[in-house]
């Protein structure tokens, strides 16, 4: 399993550029977080840390910012493991460490510093499946995020549930980006839908879902659309010009549409009609 497992992390790929952890094999460093022991004190510095681009925001802000930094950080490695044949099934407290770090971002001409995750796996506490097992995926994903969101809720006051559905949303993510980087787009879909609809799981959410979009000028042009189920309370940022993102639980779905449609003439299209060749 070891080899196997440093096959298939070295054939992933990262999706979301300076955002997307590096993934090390062996024991923890000595600098690194244990995800099942992140102290009240750390997990404030790290909140702090969550919300650099929002200054002023409060502290349900800032556990909604870091729980979606850090469920990310996992997710989108583990739903790669998982599409390319090793299920997570189990892990033991120490499987999982984090590594802080601060990426740099530029987009649509603004640029800043954000909160990013670096991971460690430790393969003799990590368990994998070779074959499709959604329900202890799942179940092994809300034991490494339960400590923390017990943390945040504690410490914030945002609720426990509000929390476990952002990262209900990073899992759904994961598997559409990992899952679209292999050309597994709706297989990937389909075992995400499994978990976000089991109501044993705490990662269950109706709202969380995926949607095919295409362009009415060109029903050719189409791309899937993850649609959140939880909010990242950016609405509540001391900003002058708070605007919802395009997946936004608190927009209508005919907006997320209209803008996910926009979206799709920026980088799908030449000029009217001519489709990028990739």
């Amino acid at each position: 399993m070891p080899h196997a497992l440093h096959d298939v992390l070295a054939d992933l790929a990262p999706l979301d550029g300076a955002f997307s952890p590096i993934v090390r094999l062996g024991k923890s460093p000595a600098s690194s977080l244990s995800l099942a022991g992140i102290s009240s004190d750390s997990a404030r510095r790290l909140m702090a840390d969550a919300i650099l681009d929002e200054p002023g925001g409060d502290e349900k802000l800032a556990a909604a910012y870091l729980i979606g930094t850090v469920s990310w950080s996992l997710c989108e490695p583990l739903a790669g493991l998982a599409l390319r044949g090793l299920w997570l099934e189990g892990a033991k407290p120490d499987a999982i460490s984090l590594s802080q770090r601060f990426a740099h971002w530029e987009e649509d001409g603004e640029k800043g510093v954000s909160l990013a995750f670096d991971l460690n796996i430790n393969e003799s506490a990590i368990v994998f499946a070779d074959l499709p097992a959604t329900q202890g995926f799942a179940a092994t994903l809300e034991q490494l995020h339960q400590p923390l969101i017990q943390t945040l809720h504690r410490i914030s006051g945002l609720s426990q549930a509000a929390l476990w559905r952002l990262v209900s949303d990073s899992m759904a993510s994961a598997f559409l980006e990992q899952g679209t980087a292999i050309g597994q787009a709706e297989s990937a879909i389909d075992h995400a839908r499994m978990i976000l609809r089991d109501r044993r799981s705490k990662l269950c959410n109706k709202q969380t879902g995926f949607e095919w979009i295409t362009l009415p000028e060109a029903p050719d042009i189409g791309d899937w659309m993850r649609v959140r189920g939880g909010c990242c309370r950016y609405y509540t940022a001391p900003a002058d010009d708070v605007d919802y993102c395009t997946t936004c639980v608190l927009r209508s779905a005919g907006s997320r549409r209209e803008r996910y449609r926009d979206y799709l003439r920026r980088t799908k299209t030449l000029g009217n009609d001519e489709v990028f060749q990739s």
